[in-house]
């Protein structure tokens, strides 16, 4: 006679299953909060074809920049990737995450694309609130009003692993 065995999902294979979902909520919950503090500090919607590019780019942080190219707002991964707060951030120009070994051929390029006001990315050597250096990649998408005149730099972060 054949013994009847009970199959269980193993606890493991659960908790797989369960993170992975987790973490896609956890993005989803995350680019809603995003959103709804970037058109708040816009003072309007954030166009579909801003909201999609957030959607489909993975970043740790976010930063907006006025025309002047002052801080106006970072979201919560700003504060966990430099160690500043947003209150210390914003009113300054992004020039204080830079420091002695920050190229300044690196510098010069990004103000030169930021004044063709077109989208690009750049990395740049940048230093944390400790003091710590690390590379940060940089894609910035100019923010545009319904006259099509750019009024603020949005800035979508993360650091790029050394190879």
């Amino acid at each position: 006679m054949e013994s009847s065995k009970k199959q269980y999902l193993s606890p493991i294979q659960s908790l797989d299953f369960y993170l992975m979902n987790y973490h896609k909520l956890l993005k989803k919950l995350k680019l809603k909060n995003d959103l709804e503090q970037l058109s708040g500090v816009l003072k309007r919607e954030v166009s579909e074809e801003v909201q999609r590019i957030l959607e489909q780019n993975r970043y740790e942080a976010l930063v907006v920049t006025d025309s002047n190219r002052k801080i106006i707002w970072t979201d919560n991964g700003f504060h966990e990737m430099t160690g500043y707060t947003k209150r210390f951030a914003v009113g300054k120009k992004p020039v204080f995450l830079q420091g002695p070994k920050t190229d300044a051929e690196a510098k010069s390029k990004i103000r030169s694309l930021l004044a063709r006001e077109e989208r690009f990315d750049a990395a740049i050597l940048n230093y944390r609130k400790n003091g710590e250096e690390y590379i940060c990649h940089i894609d910035v998408i100019p923010l545009r009003d319904d006259s099509k005149k750019v009024t603020h730099f949005l800035a979508m972060e993360k650091e790029q692993k050394v190879a």
